[in-house]
């Protein structure tokens, strides 16, 4: 699928905004025992790769990573990324040489229930616009351009994308994946100039909505160590802290 990151759509209160365009090459596939996982340059920081490991369980094995980081920086790369990943796997990735530069809570809920309320659909052609939304509501480095949202949504086998318009303007998005029983909230971002007015509350009810009309038995949403507002939000919504956590891991290459 492509995706015009580059169509000029401005924000909400932000009439000199320009689209987050990072440079994005047809996305380099690396190949392993067992496993082929995409490399994309990470948002907003082209020389660093990231490795998208949204769809799974184990990790690479240790010598395919060490063959891998060499053909990263062969490419002309300086560091590589992880996409989330759970604690228990702090000890195997400080072995391969990486360090976690992002810690995020992990919550859960367990009892989604079916609202009438519905959210406008958020189509591939929505995305540039998604993502001056979202550079809005992240810091750099942590942002998500129209590729990285396109692979949010590629990293389930089924996802949801909706939108929350003020004025005919994009004012907030949300990103749900679905795998069996199980739906993870993936991305949620409401731009600061139309926050406190329940739009984020909105889209967390419409994910666990659809939650719920596939019967799913869990509903699983992390965030940023820290951001007070996100774990109030999700608390209020029936969220719970789980013990673990996740990280984000980066190596820098030789």
């Amino acid at each position: 699928m492509t995706v015009d990151a580059t169509r000029s759509v401005q924000p909400i209160g932000q009439p000199d905004a320009q689209p987050i365009v990072a440079p994005h090459p047809s996305a380099t596939t690396l190949r392993g025992s067992g496993m082929t996982v995409p490399v994309r340059p990470w948002p907003e920081l082209p020389a660093t790769a990231q490795l998208v490991l949204y769809q799974y369980v184990d990790l690479p094995a240790a010598h395919d990573l060490e063959r891998w980081c060499q053909q990263l920086a062969q490419m002309g790369y300086r560091s590589v990324r992880t996409t989330a990943l759970g604690g228990h796997h702090v000890t195997a990735m400080s072995a391969r040489g990486f360090r976690p530069v992002q810690d995020l809570v992990l919550l859960e809920h367990t009892s989604p229930r079916w609202s009438a309320q519905r959210a406008t659909p958020l189509s591939p052609s929505d995305f540039a616009e998604a993502a001056l939304v979202d550079a809005q509501c992240f810091d750099l480095g942590w942002r998500l351009d129209a590729n990285a949202i396109d692979d949010v949504c590629r990293a389930t086998p089924r996802h949801r994308a909706r939108r929350h318009d003020i004025q005919g303007r994009l004012a907030g998005y949300a990103l749900s994946g679905r795998d069996a029983r199980q739906v993870f909230l993936q991305r949620l971002a409401v731009h600061p100039s139309e926050q406190r007015q329940g739009i984020a509350r909105a889209l967390v009810d419409d994910c666990l909505s659809w939650a719920a009309r596939w019967r799913a038995e869990r509903v699983l949403v992390n965030t940023h160590v820290g951001n007070e507002a996100a774990l109030h939000l999700y608390e209020r919504a029936g969220f719970h802290q789980l013990a673990e956590r996740l990280h984000v891991f980066e190596r820098v290459l030789a």
